[in-house]
């Protein structure tokens, strides 16, 4: 009985946080260059019943006269890891000229307030009172690019090269957006924000111009949807929620066994 418990609760334990990884997903299905995450699970530790006074049958298996193995009791399950899915999403076309999305692989690169570098798949950019561009968060992407002042409108360009119209009205070009790309980008840490913060298991980052080496190509006037498919996460928490109640309906009936044998009387 109290392994039961045991078991139940482990389940528990791995179905939570399940849920409120499929939650997470929908609440973000909005959410502009977002990485779905999910959940795999391994098994606690087997052992083989028989072992403390349990009746077990050997199986035979068929065609042999010999008994196999006792079978093994498990202990229940657990998270083995809450990974990311980093494939692109689909493209949403804005229109704006500060829109820009990555078509394949690559992140931008933008300084946080400590001086530490974040990366970011979300190119809704703006630019701030001193003409440097920024994300929406107001993070600068690195390396700077700042547009001068009189400028009268600005262009971004699938190859990374930002142009404006100067006040003389001819064209010049202030800077180039450049991505980054990591050996496994499953490996970065998410910092919030729609940011990612690289770490050993990610590697070093890779700086590269749009379209050459590892990383794609900027699609200006567009923005990267969400890699969250609605039906597949729907499914997947019905899912969690039924099994869920199997796990509550073990430890319940644990419970009331545990009731009865208390509750006996020689």
């Amino acid at each position: 009985m109290l392994r039961a418990l045991t078991t139940g609760a482990a389940g528990l334990n791995a179905q939570q946080i399940r849920l409120d990884t499929c939650a997470n997903n929908l609440a973000n299905i909005n959410t502009q260059g977002y990485k779905k995450q999910g959940v795999s699970f391994a098994d606690l530790l087997y052992r083989e019943m028989g072992w403390e006074g349990i009746p077990a049958e050997k199986e035979v298996p068929p065609g042999s006269g010999t008994p196999g193995p006792t079978p093994p009791e498990g202990s229940g399950v657990r998270v083995a890891a809450v990974s990311r899915d980093f494939r692109p999403g689909g493209l949403i076309r804005t229109g704006w000229p500060l829109d820009v999305a990555i078509q394949g692989e690559g992140f931008f690169r933008v300084r946080l307030p400590g001086g530490e570098y974040a990366y970011t798949r979300a190119g809704s950019l703006t630019v701030g009172a001193d003409g440097r561009l920024l994300t929406q968060q107001g993070y600068p992407l690195e390396p700077e690019i700042i547009l001068p002042p009189g400028y009268q409108s600005v262009t971004l360009h699938s190859d990374g090269r930002v142009t404006i119209i100067n006040s003389d009205r001819q064209q010049e070009e202030v800077g180039r957006l450049t991505l980054y790309s990591f050996t496994n980008p499953a490996g970065l840490a998410a910092r919030g924000e729609n940011l990612y913060l690289a770490t050993a298991a990610s590697g070093q980052p890779v700086q590269e111009y749009p379209g050459s080496g590892a990383t794609g190509t900027l699609v200006p006037g567009c923005l990267e949807a969400s890699n969250v498919d609605l039906t597949e996460e729907i499914a997947s928490l019905v899912e969690a929620q039924r099994v869920y109640q199997l796990n509550l309906r073990v430890v319940g009936a644990a419970d009331e066994m545990w009731s009865m044998a208390n509750n006996l009387r020689k």
